[in-house]
């Protein structure tokens, strides 16, 4: 307008027209939609797939340019969005599947449908459907070859070795010996085999076992469902199903992004609120190891088996087992190597002074097969570098 020049005026026009028309475009874009969700998947668990199906439909006669439609899911490791073009009363429609990669409460949605007009100058957006929660528990395994502990009580232990004592559980029948006493004679074998036969027993289960997971922060490494964290509770998960399946009472305790903490009890609604605290729990501990056996250590007594599930490098926590185990505690560890994780630590360095007080831990690696890695406990080679690292 200063100038008078023609060529402005025209650009001005044109700068004007393109603006309102960029705007309008925009606008119609996002209108006129319907989205709808189909999520199939409520409880999952890690390693499983999470299925949902996004369909959006044009109900309005102008074609939709570029529509970018997102689930706006806050799962680790998950997307399912994509970009579409509608034609005028069209739809379209697809199924997503990928897999749930870490334990948590998650929540699924809304779905945000964006569009931004040809030149980039207006971007809009809207939000459809609402929200569904999403739980995702840690991965079991079954564990043919880990021994359920017994605390030695007559009576209460699942291994199969023959005892001397009167208990409930009679395990096979042999040939009457002098000084059985006339309660071990089995009658019907007796009458049976013509000849007197007395009956063996076995010790039975353990009054309760406990699992400690160690989710300190400062100890966990890896990323995903390859973190020592996310190998900690799937252990543990494994652990209570086959305790709770041998009928043994399992408790929990989990000291993460707060504390976690089951008594033990038997039975599938057990078993469920322990996975429940596993879902739940994250590895943002701030109290170490060595500082959770103090103040938990009036829940074990004698008749009692702690399970310790950790990746911790540090020293402390093996004296506290030491004393636990002096006071006929029965005390299993199951040692993460974080450094296989791609943690600067070393635990596998505290081996020699868990076999020193009287424990074989079991050793679990990256990419171990976990049944196999529970299956034996782990044989210390003849140099190992030394604790403290």
């Amino acid at each position: 307008m200063a100038t008078g020049f023609g060529l402005f005026f025209r650009l001005a026009y044109i700068l004007g027209l393109t603006t309102i028309l960029s705007f309008v475009w925009s606008w119609l874009n996002v209108r006129r939609l319907k989205v709808t969700v189909d999520r199939r998947s409520q409880r999952v668990r890690v390693g499983d797939e999470v299925e949902e199906r996004l369909t959006i439909r044009n109900r309005s006669k102008v074609p939709k340019q570029l529509l970018e439609v997102e689930d706006l899911s806050d799962i680790p490791g998950y997307s399912n969005g994509r970009a579409v073009t509608l034609t005028a009363g069209g739809f379209r429609s697809w199924l997503s599947l990928a897999p749930a990669r870490k334990r948590g409460i998650y929540t699924l949605g809304p779905v945000r449908v964006s569009n931004t007009d040809a030149f980039g100058l207006f971007r809009r957006e809207r939000l459809f459907g609402g929200t569904d929660t999403l739980i995702v528990y840690p991965q079991t395994h079954d564990l043919p070859g880990y021994n359920v502990p017994s605390s030695n009580i007559s009576g209460e232990s699942s291994s199969r070795r023959r005892s001397h004592d009167l208990t409930p559980h009679a395990a096979s029948v042999r040939e009457y010996a002098f000084g059985d006493s006339i309660s071990r004679i089995h009658w019907a074998s007796s009458a049976r085999m013509g000849r007197m036969m007395s009956k063996e027993f076995d010790l039975g289960l353990s009054s309760d076992v406990w699992l400690l997971v160690d989710l300190h922060r400062d100890v966990q490494a890896g990323e995903l469902e390859d973190s020592t964290d996310e190998y900690a509770v799937s252990i543990a998960a494994s652990l209570a199903r086959k305790y709770i399946e041998a009928q043994l009472p399992a408790g929990l305790i989990a000291y993460g992004d707060q504390r976690y903490a089951l008594p033990a009890d038997t039975g599938g609604g057990q078993f469920d609120r322990i996975m429940e605290f596993l879902a739940m729990s994250k590895a943002e501990g701030s109290t170490p190891l060595e500082e959770v056996l103090p103040e938990e250590e009036q829940l074990w007594g004698y008749r009692s088996s702690l399970v310790v599930i950790t990746s911790s490098h540090r020293a402390g926590w093996v004296s506290g087992l030491e004393e636990l185990a002096r006071r006929r505690v029965k005390v299993s560890v199951v040692l993460l190597d974080a450094s296989s994780f791609g943690s600067m630590f070393d635990p596998l360095a505290l081996v020699p002074e868990l076999y020193a007080a009287g424990i074989s831990p079991y050793v679990v690696r990256k990419g171990d097969a976990i049944p196999l890695a529970l299956g034996r406990p782990y044989a210390m080679p003849a140099t190992l570098p030394e604790a403290g690292s």
